[in-house]
């Protein structure tokens, strides 16, 4: 069986895949509770997302088998903020493992709100347009969506040093995982010139089967006499698919000073298709 890890690094700031960990599902940032009443969504004084789904609701979608972003508040009207409705409606679709569907024809507004809709199932973003408004942002490093995994990483043990070509390593893993592995004390990729740097540490990220077997299609490069940190993400069997979507950035007209906006969608695991997804940038 072949695994496949599909990452994204595009010129544009909208999508980007990043190992550097598979984020918990942030759960911890949105409570859903299930009381007889309507749904209701609101923030508390912690930042935390509460959204209340009625029994009768959680019973009608699951009959469904998905959620619209319009079920949980979200008005598609170009200027009303949205995205704590777009939140919601992921939230509790990773809780019952639901689909989850764009309101066809809706324009959804995303203002400068410090809050990340978590992406674990399946969604269909059809012909909905999205705008990113990026002119004032409380938070410029927080995507705006976070494809990640329910599986947990975990780090591996008994591995003290790694060679170059390694074939095997000698530990057993509970399935095949992406292993990252750094020597903190070695700097690669020393930069000169205007932007000179000391340097990264030096890290190799390659992937392994339950008994320890490297996949050489991507072997370990460097010799590690010594590991200061290892991590493994499990590998998601299955494929989570992404479709459509017009998105448009509003820029956000600062003056350029290397100063990155991370307001897109990040992807923190294995085995994600996009498809028919477009991002336009406009008053840069």
């Amino acid at each position: 069986m072949i695994n496949r890890i599909v990452l994204f690094f595009l010129l544009c700031p909208l999508v980007s895949g990043i190992i550097q960990g598979q984020t918990a599902s942030r759960s911890e940032n949105v409570v859903i509770t299930s009381e007889n009443k309507k749904i209701l969504i609101s923030t508390n004084e912690n930042g935390v997302l509460e959204v209340n789904v009625s029994p009768d609701d959680v019973r009608k979608f699951k009959d469904r088998g998905l959620v619209l972003y319009s079920d949980f508040g979200a008005q598609g009207n170009g200027k009303t903020d949205d995205i704590e409705a777009i939140a919601a409606a992921h939230a509790f679709a990773n809780q019952q493992n639901l689909k989850v569907a764009a309101d066809n024809g809706a324009i959804y507004y995303i203002g400068g709100k410090n809050r990340t809709a978590v992406i674990q199932t399946d969604t269909d973003f059809g012909t909905a347009a999205f705008i990113i408004d990026d002119s004032e942002v409380k938070n410029r490093n927080e995507s705006v969506f976070l494809v990640s995994s329910g599986l947990k990483p975990y780090k591996p043990e008994k591995i003290s040093t790694l060679k170059r070509n390694q074939e095997k390593i000698d530990v057993a893993l509970p399935g095949t995982s992406i292993i990252i592995v750094t020597n903190s004390n070695v700097k690669r990729y020393i930069r000169f010139g205007a932007n000179q740097n000391n340097g990264s540490s030096q890290t190799d990220i390659f992937i392994a089967d339950k008994e320890g077997n490297v996949d050489l299609n991507a072997p370990i490069i460097w010799d590690f006499d010594q590991i200061t940190d290892i991590k493994a993400l499990p590998i998601d069997e299955k494929t989570l698919t992404i479709r459509g979507g017009r998105f448009t950035t509003i820029a956000n007209k600062a003056e350029s000073k290397y100063t990155y906006y991370s307001r897109g969608i990040a992807i923190r695991r294995s085995n994600v298709i996009l498809e028919g997804l477009e991002h336009r940038i406009i008053g840069e």
